[in-house]
């Protein structure tokens, strides 16, 4: 029961629509903590790019463009996951890219 009211105070800011990955570890006291993190960069990078899946074809086929603006945004969200809070903006940001590319999406500096 305890985990049930804490896991809810702790992920009430987060919308219905938006998946999370939560990491769970379990005592054999009985005890627990989790960890909360933000969705995954794939799924704010469809989002962006306004598309269902990235490009059956990487490399060759472009399935949509995102500027450098949302890039610049994902990163911020991802800045505060426990994993990357220690990894400046700039790494984050061109991790994002490669996964972008590898997804088949664009990353333009401006849309035309």
């Amino acid at each position: 029961m305890a985990f049930c009211k804490d896991f809810n105070a702790r992920t009430q800011k987060y919308k219905p629509d938006k998946p999370m990955a939560v990491t769970i570890t379990a005592f054999m006291d009985n005890t627990f903590e989790f960890i909360v993190k933000s969705p995954s960069v794939t799924w704010y990078l469809k989002k962006a790019a306004g598309v269902e899946n990235g490009s059956s074809k990487p490399g060759h086929v472009t399935a949509s463009t995102i500027t450098l603006k949302h890039v610049y945004k994902i990163a911020k969200i991802k800045q505060s996951d426990p994993f990357c809070q220690y990894m400046s903006l700039e790494s984050i940001s061109k991790s994002i890219i490669g996964t972008a590319n590898s997804m088949g999406i664009k990353v333009q500096k401006e849309l035309d």
